[in-house]
């Protein structure tokens, strides 16, 4: 008669347990995060803001979101065209001379679509402008915003080609 240990059982019990939990771990997906500029939405439309200023007020015209104020983003394929083309309008004005500049007018100036040509534009800036190289990656979103030049508008209607950054925006 053949005998069969019982410490074999509990080996075997064991072993396949851990091989399945093995396997499982292999196959399971990996968890995935949400971007940051995932919370905002994407920006819908563009924002008149008022910034005084000493002898009078600064205006400037901002890509927003409907309901959200300023908190929005653009990344490629996405956006309204209205507030791709202020940030569009913003690079050409006020960053006149760069590489960025000169990519948004050789891939279809100011026509407000977030192509190949405006995402990397606002990548180039974002790592040789504004300080953002740690987390260049061409979403326009909140911290591309505030360090941006914007240009300045007169009685929200004639754009002058002066630029600043006011901090209030």
């Amino acid at each position: 008669m053949r005998r069969i240990s019982r410490t074999l059982r509990p080996r075997n019990g064991t072993m396949g347990a851990l091989a399945l939990l093995f396997t499982a771990g292999l196959t399971a997906s990996p968890v995935m995060t949400t971007p940051a500029h995932a919370a905002y939405g994407p920006c819908t439309t563009t924002s008149w803001r008022d910034v005084p200023t000493l002898g009078g007020s600064n205006e400037y015209r901002i890509p927003a979101r409907t309901g959200n104020g300023l908190s929005c983003y653009l990344r490629y394929a996405e956006g309204a065209a209205s507030a791709v083309e202020e940030l569009q309008k913003a690079i050409v004005i006020c960053y006149s001379g760069t590489w960025a500049s000169q990519r948004i007018a050789n891939s279809g100036g100011t026509d407000g679509v977030y192509g190949t040509g405006t995402a990397e534009a606002v990548e180039w800036l974002q790592r040789n402008r504004l300080g953002l190289s740690g987390s260049a990656d061409g979403v326009y979103g909140p911290d591309t915003r505030s360090r941006m030049l914007w240009p300045h508008y007169y009685d929200r209607g004639a754009l002058l080609r002066s630029c600043s950054n006011p901090s209030t925006l």
